[in-house]
């Protein structure tokens, strides 16, 4: 049972590192898993993703005057201490 768990966990893992286009936008699919949670945006680091319905379209979040997303803590930071991460995870 362990090694299915383990199994199905790296599958995911997998997918989700497969699934990153570090040339797109990022723009999500809105879905019950993704609500109001704010996914970056690949193009603008002033704005990010936010889905408030599922099935509907993702909106565009701006960050207040001086603030880029960071998505690493999921918020918008003062622009002096944000810093640029690569987009997708590095193999």
């Amino acid at each position: 049972m362990k090694f299915f768990a383990c199994l199905t966990f790296l599958a995911c893992v997998i997918a989700c590192v497969l699934a990153c286009d570090p040339d797109s936008n990022n723009e999500p699919t809105c879905t019950k898993n993704n609500l109001n949670v704010p996914i970056r945006n690949f193009w603008d680091p002033t704005c990010y993703w936010q889905c408030t319905a599922a099935g509907a379209k993702a909106e565009i979040v701006r960050c207040p005057t001086a603030e880029l997303f960071d998505s690493a803590l999921g918020k918008c930071v003062s622009y002096k201490v944000w810093e640029w991460t690569f987009p997708c995870p590095q193999n």
